[in-house]
């Protein structure tokens, strides 16, 4: 499922800090108008929406800009104009990671200069659905002088009411009643234009926007819709083939779910398919085998289907990831779900399966649905309930290395590296997307560090099952690089150099937040064998911090003639505060300089005196 006009509310949009115009615009919008009158169009209700906007030129250089609106199969396009172009372009605008998508725009090219410095346009559509009718965004692509946005709603549609979120200093809300209609309006002055950056959190989080609820009348009628939806055929012609090749390798009851699962995830790849009808109405499971693809829909009927096909009891279940800003108990209504899985209650045990994760076993819920309210399919209509929220040593990604010093002063040993969670899901799809004659590299890289300086030999995955909890990979490492003698001393530098996350964030011109792709825990270890001719005499000093979203640690020990050097990157919380991001950095260097400190390993045999005869 997608987010309805969640997705497109956000194409374009400003950022959530109240600013005034910058040096960087451009392009303002000196003026603009936008109408939402709700409407009953023989027995239907829709929405009427007219938008007027006047661009102005900042700049003596042209800019070309492309005022547009989106429509669909559910949204049409009824006029349109332009004051500095009579030719309207339409076309389809799938977003990144959509197989298919039903979203267009309507759009101008208009070149703006020192001659035409303005140019006003003007759109009318009309949303066909109200229930695809699910919120509106109140930025734009550009810095807004003024804007003004309003709801109309006849005095008979008690039902609709608006919830906003993430307003600002800068927008009054005001609502007036004029007997016959409700009349709300959000007047915006002097807001900022968009400033896209990496791993900030979903713009619906962060960006004001108005919420419309009513469309439905609560969570039973929301699920109901969505039930019916589902009502497809269910036959499988070839089912009975692939429930004998599921049963064949199973042994007990709870091995054919996990077996069941494994087989969607196996034999089926995930693409999102989001145009009309289909946004919200599964393929049947037969097509979905078929074309050996599906969306989560699809996907997770086709696994409702198996299940029950052996007697599992195996349930519909819409649920909102963490992209989306609003609960649906809060809010009933599509743009609250976004997602589907398939939920099984097995001996007092309920195991939420996402179908696209390809790569996790029963048992493990994917991050970005930990925590969140789901619909679930009940006899008699649906549950609310709120998914379990795991520990972070869930998602654990753990290198080890076990390291010799040979003759020539070089470092050679053994690496493994396990996996877990959706770090497992992340490096296995990383590793199949790879093209096959350069999965070799890859699984070298996984076992070296950031600069390299490893000879990575016999890369090979010991374990990456989707039905296991870890994957493992290991190799055998030779390092020429990290020992370094000195009048006979040696001087060692452990770390290997290879974490997630502590890369230090760009803080040039950032506004927003960094979020983390989860909550997660990163450990590299290496144990150090020492030599029979050596000892250490003194190990660098522990390093401990914790921040507002992690702990960062790293300790040197020695046990009998090992040295063990352990670092630990935990994270908590996977949002950084904008504020808070060069302290982070600072942070990192304070570790990594703690980590990349040397162990000195003294030569026990007595040194030669080169000056005596």
């Amino acid at each position: 499922m997608r987010y309805i006009l969640l997705t497109l509310a956000f194409y374009w949009f400003a950022t959530l800090a109240v600013f005034p115009q910058t040096a960087d615009d451009e392009v303002m919008i000196a003026e603009c108008n936008e109408i939402y009158e709700f409407k009953s169009v023989h027995d239907r209700i829709v929405v009427k929406n007219k938008r007027e906007a006047t661009y102005e030129h900042l700049r003596q250089y042209p800019k070309k800009i492309q005022p547009g609106i989106f429509y669909g199969d559910n949204i049409t396009i009824d006029n349109s104009y332009c004051s500095r172009s009579r030719t309207p372009q339409y076309r389809s605008i799938t977003p990144e990671n959509v197989f298919y998508d039903d979203s267009k725009v309507c759009y101008y090219d208009v070149t703006l200069d020192r001659k035409t410095k303005n140019c006003k346009v003007k759109f009318e559509r009309t949303f066909l659905d109200i229930r695809y009718f699910a919120c509106v965004s109140l930025c734009e692509e550009y810095y807004v002088k003024h804007k003004t946005v309003t709801f109309i709603i006849p005095q008979g549609m008690t039902q609709f009411e608006l919830i906003s979120k993430n307003i600002t200093q800068n927008i009054q809300a005001s609502t007036k009643n004029d007997g016959k209609r409700t009349i709300i309006t959000y007047e915006i002055c002097d807001q900022k234009s968009v400033k896209d950056e990496e791993n900030m959190p979903k713009l619906s989080q962060v960006y004001p926007i108005v919420f419309v609820k009513g469309a439905f009348s609560d969570l039973r009628d929301l699920f109901g819709w969505s039930r019916q939806m589902a009502d497809v055929d269910t036959s499988i012609p070839s089912i009975n083939e692939i429930l004998n090749e599921i049963q064949a390798v199973s042994t007990t009851p709870f091995e054919q779910i996990k077996n069941t699962y494994a087989w969607v995830q196996k034999n089926i790849r995930y693409v999102a398919f989001e145009a009309g009808v289909s946004s919200h109405q599964p393929d049947k499971p037969s097509e979905v085998i078929r074309k050996r693809y599906g969306d989560c829909k699809g996907m997770s009927l086709l696994l409702k289907t198996l299940l029950k096909a052996q007697g599992f009891d195996a349930r519909q279940t819409d649920i909102g990831t963490k992209q989306v800003p609003i609960l649906v108990s809060e809010l009933p209504a599509l743009c609250s779900l976004n997602h589907s899985i398939c939920t099984v209650e097995w001996e007092d045990v309920t195991y939420y399966l996402d179908p696209t994760s390809h790569y996790v076993p029963v048992g493990h819920i994917p991050s970005n649905i930990q925590g969140m309210e789901a619909l679930v399919e009940e006899v008699d209509g649906c549950s609310l309930r709120q998914l379990p929220v795991f520990p972070v040593s869930a998602n654990c990604d753990s290198l080890h290395i076990s390291l010799k010093l040979s003759d020539a002063k070089a470092l050679r040993g053994e690496a493994e590296r396990w996996v877990k969670g959706d770090l497992k899901e992340a490096m296995l799809s990383a590793y199949y997307n790879t093209e096959t004659q350069q999965r070799k590299a890859f699984k070298a890289q996984m076992l070296n560090n950031l600069s390299h300086s490893n000879n990575i030999v016999d890369a090979e995955w010991e374990q990456k099952d989707n039905r296991t909890e870890w994957a493992v990979l290991k190799g055998n490492v030779i390092n020429n690089h990290s020992c370094e003698a000195l009048q006979g001393d040696l001087y060692i530098e452990l770390d290997p150099d290879n974490m997630l996350f502590s890369t230090q964030i760009d803080t040039t011109k950032r506004e927003n937040d960094y979020v983390f792709d989860m909550p997660c825990q990163i450990i590299r270890e290496v144990v150090l064998q020492m030599p029979d001719s050596y000892h250490c005499e003194q190990l660098p000093d522990p390093f401990d911090l914790r921040n507002e979203v992690a702990e960062m640690n790293c300790s040197f020990k020695q046990i009998g003639n090992e040295i063990i050097f352990r670092k630990v990157l935990t994270i908590h919380q996977p949002r950084l505060a904008c504020n808070h991001i060069s302290q982070w950095n600072k942070d990192l260097i304070q570790w990594n300089e703690a980590s990349h400190e040397q162990i000195i390993l003294k030569s026990i045999t007595p040194k030669t005196n080169i000056n005596e005869n």
